[in-house]
Order: C-alpha cells, then structure tokens, then sequence
C-alpha cells in the first residue's frame, strides 16, 4: 500500500509504503484472530473428574507439545494436575515448584516470598498455616491485581487423616446464575464488595464486585472475586438520584446483594460442583485464582510419628501463560505447515 503522504524523518519512497503479509489480510476477512486462546469450558464435579488433565512432569518439562496440551487444559477447565514432581528438595526458594512455574511464566511475588510453604504451625494466625478447615476462597482479592495462577506442590501427606483439597469453577455457577438468576446476576456484576487484611506488617484493600465481565460482554465473565474471610463490610456507595430515574433505595440494594451472594455461596456448596482429591507427594495443582475456588477439609495426624501436610506455593499472571500459549500454538501450526 502506498500513502499519498510519507513519514516526516524518512527517506520518501520507503516512508509512503506499507507491506501487510496477505495471509494477514485472508484471517481477517475470514474472521480468523491469531491471538485468542482457549475459551473456557464450565465443569461441575462429575465433569471436571471425566476430564481433568493429568500431565506427567517429566514430559511438561522436556516436550513443548506436552506443555502446549497442559495450557489447553488450563486455559479451558482453569485447572490441571501435575504428576511425580520431585519431593526432595522441600526448603527454601530453589525446590522444584520455581521450575514447574518458570516453565509457563515469571514467578509472580508477594509479600509471602516466591515460594511458600503450607503447612500447620503452632500460634499461628493465618488459619491456611493450621489444620482446621479451610473453606472456599480466592488468594489475595484484596490486592489491586490478584495473581491469576496458583501452583500447590504436595511435598509431604504421611500419617495424615482428613486434609482433602477441593475446588469449584465459580465459571459454571456464573453461568447458571445468568439463566436462571438474572438479577441476582447483574447484582454481582454491578455490587462493589469491600476485600481487605490487616496485619502487623501489611495493610490492603481494594473494592470490586463479584463477578468481572469482558469489556463490552453482558455475559462473558473474565474474572471472579469471592473470598469471605477477606470480605469486608457491605457498605454501598450513595447513588445520585437523577430526575425522571427510578433507582431502588439503598435497603433495597442491599437485601438483593444479600440474596445474591446467598445464591452463589449455596451453589458453592453443593456438592455436586465440589472437585475433590486427596493431593499425593508429587502432585502438583495448577488453578486459575480468578475462577476456581479452593478449600481444605481439616486434619490431624498421629502423635510421635514422622510426617505431616506440608505444600510448596507459588503464584503467577496471566498475561504471560497466555502468551507461552501463542507461542507454541503459532510453533505448531508452523511446523504443521511444514508437513504438508
């Protein structure tokens, strides 16, 4: 394409040329968008167990195509399951999970370090470091950005009773909501919840609704935000009252958020959408933090034994699985170019 006035600062006839590859040109007359990935895929419990990705390490490791199937599953279900990742090294920042993370992404910190431990600690005040129950949450919704992945390596699970981890794809439920609770699904999409913790050290809050949509959707949800021990105090904002516009009063308002965040924590709760698995020494649990909740039942082991529950965590964004993903989707269809 030539233009009929060049750039200011560049040689004339190179400056008044534009080339755009035709096969560029052909995708988008087709409709075709390079960059989209994977659409996400609602599951309840007995879909998810007919489905959930069981990927070997040693193959997520070493095979593109391996870690490019992994992706997939995760983009699509929010999360998978990584087999016989070593156990060996359990102290410290240089274990075995910094590899499975750096494999798809940057290891996203915080203020927990880049790696974490999970394990039960006397005194302590953070009741994921202890052996009760820990019900459905999401990490971190009271920062501004919430990591998008969470990774839970099982380093030890020896003379243990109980201390089941269990998830739910907040997806399917948004999904159900909008057929059959309209309202109370446009109420988490324009609600603002208060998410915040305080402590000795650190001090954060941000305020968000429930249920994030994709720009320009009134369906789509791109992003979830439910965690009710960080949740604060359901404190609306004053809506101005225009001339000629009937809005609800604020008692109104909140009795239907209260409903609202009824129905989504009763579908929470049902345990036909409840995936649960007893994590092995070796597994290695990758979930989307925006979507799918995670829990743990309480435990307890026997006394004067050796052993215990102790998990290795880490987190990291989006942004960066996404493009690991293009990368070698656009390196497969290459190669699978080259084959014909």
């Amino acid at each position: 394409m030539e233009w009929s006035t060049a750039v200011e600062g560049v040689e004339k006839k190179a400056a008044k040329l534009s080339v755009t590859p035709l096969s560029l040109l052909l995708g988008l007359v087709k409709g075709k968008k390079a960059e989209e990935v994977p659409s996400a895929q609602g599951w309840d419990k007995e879909e998810l167990e007919g489905r959930l990705g069981h990927v070997p390490y040693s193959a997520y490791l070493k095979n593109d195509g391996t870690l490019l199937a992994a992706l997939d599953a995760l983009l699509k279900d929010g999360i998978l399951v990584l087999e016989d990742v070593p156990t060996k090294s359990k102290e410290g920042q240089q274990t075995e999970l910094r590899k499975v993370v750096e494999r798809m992404a940057s290891v996203r910190r915080t203020w927990y370090g880049d790696l974490f431990d999970v394990k039960a600690e006397k005194g302590s005040k953070n009741i994921a470091y202890t052996n009760l129950d820990l019900g459905l949450h999401m990490d971190l919704t009271h920062f501004a950005h919430p990591p998008r992945y969470q990774f839970l390596h099982s380093l030890l699970n020896t003379n243990v009773t109980g201390g089941s981890s269990y998830f739910v794809d907040t997806f399917a439920i948004c999904s159900h909501l909008h057929q059959h609770h309209p309202s109370a699904f446009e109420t988490l999409c324009t609600e603002p919840l208060l998410f915040s913790y305080t402590s000795s050290d650190h001090a954060t809050r941000f305020v968000r609704p429930v249920i994030e949509l994709a720009p320009g959707s009134k369906a789509t949800v791109q992003a979830v935000n439910y965690s009710p021990p960080f949740q604060g105090p359901l404190v609306l904002e004053r809506m101005i009252h225009n001339p000629g516009m009937t809005i609800s009063s604020d008692d109104d308002r909140l009795a239907d958020l209260h409903e609202a965040l009824r129905l989504f924590a009763d579908l929470c709760d049902s345990p036909s959408m409840r995936f649960e698995k007893q994590l092995q020494p070796g597994d290695c649990v990758v979930f989307d933090n925006r979507r799918v909740l995670h829990a743990r039942t309480a435990f307890s082991w026997e006394e004067g034994k050796e052993g215990g529950r102790w998990l290795k965590g880490a987190y990291c964004d989006g942004d960066e699985v996404k493009s690991k993903w293009r990368v070698l989707d656009a390196r497969r269809a290459k190669e699978k170019g080259k084959g014909k």
